[in-house]
């Protein structure tokens, strides 16, 4: 059985009360100005993202990382945009989701990629990209994990993959067939959990619905809660699966925080955004786990 097959035996079981997989992806409109809280996020993504990425180049894995997500730092009230975000909704409807680091054996790789394949045509992508071991999104959380308080409602720190985002990773793995991970990177430690335990933990647990206005999907894996699907403000109010961590994996509590540097960012008209920037910092990972979890899925 082909990856691609593992991941849609599971997923044609996950309820659509849960998530509905096969709802047509609903096409994005452009935003039309950006703000300080949201450039300092996307600035603390980047750096999650080199974080991890570095942390693999420096590692013993026998494989090599190459850069593939889109790395574009346009953003909303910068000239041609608007041209930017819909040539982006095309490619999600075209190949799904790139995740932003892969994997590759090195007897395959080729020195002529470099360390990032992000700019190639998409022809040279649909040679390259399934020739690949592994697929990583790399997600970043604002927390100290050892310093978080637990409550009842929240037991544990979480993975955020959005509802909407499921669809378009599925797209990914049928266009290229290649196992995908989700990454959390916070400011002590990095995690990461595999989309087929994602979809395994949706299809497989026991669901409630709770508030009418507000309301929370809550899923529960043997009494205890192992996810909350809810609107989230800090996503634009999207619909966030939080699939707390103790379902995933530790790879690295051994992490060099960053510099901070303000940075100002002048829009046309004249408006300003000032935003936090990260640099730096390094991370040791637990080879024996993620390469365990690779072949899990390979």
């Amino acid at each position: 059985m082909s990856y691609k097959d593992k991941i849609h035996k599971i997923a044609k079981d996950i309820s659509p009360n849960i998530v509905n997989l096969g709802a047509k992806r609903k096409r994005g409109t452009p935003p039309t100005q950006a703000f300080s809280d949201f450039l300092t996020h996307n600035e603390q993504g980047d750096w999650a993202e080199m974080l991890f990425f570095r942390s693999l180049k420096a590692s013993n894995l026998d494989l090599v990382p190459v850069r593939y997500g889109k790395s574009d730092k346009i953003i909303a009230g910068d000239p041609d945009f608007k041209d930017f975000y819909n040539q982006y909704q095309d490619e999600l409807d075209a190949i799904g989701k790139r995740p932003d680091v892969l994997l590759f054996d090195p007897k395959i790789y080729k020195k002529e990629w470099g360390d990032d394949i992000s700019k190639l045509s998409h022809g040279e992508l649909a040679k390259i990209v399934p020739q690949a071991t592994a697929g990583f999104e790399v997600r970043s959380s604002a927390y100290l994990t050892k310093k978080f308080i637990a409550k009842k409602e929240r037991p544990f720190l979480s993975f955020t993959p959005k509802v909407e985002d499921l669809l378009i990773v599925l797209k990914w793995i049928d266009t290229f067939n290649v196992p995908h991970f989700y990454v959390q990177v916070f400011f002590d430690a990095i995690y990461v959990i595999s989309f087929s335990e994602i979809l395994s933990l949706l299809r497989d647990t026991d669901i409630s619905e709770k508030g009418i206005k507000n309301k929370k999907v809550v899923g529960l894996k043997n009494d205890a809660l192992a996810f909350v699907i809810e609107k989230n403000p800090k996503n634009q109010y999207k619909e966030t699966i939080h699939m707390y961590l103790n379902n995933g994996h530790l790879i690295s509590e051994n992490i060099g925080e960053p510099n901070l540097l303000g940075i100002r960012k002048e829009l046309a008209g004249g408006r300003l955004l000032h935003h936090v920037s990260f640099e730096g910092g390094k991370a040791k990972l637990d080879e024996a786990i993620l390469k365990k979890l690779i072949e899990q899925e390979v």
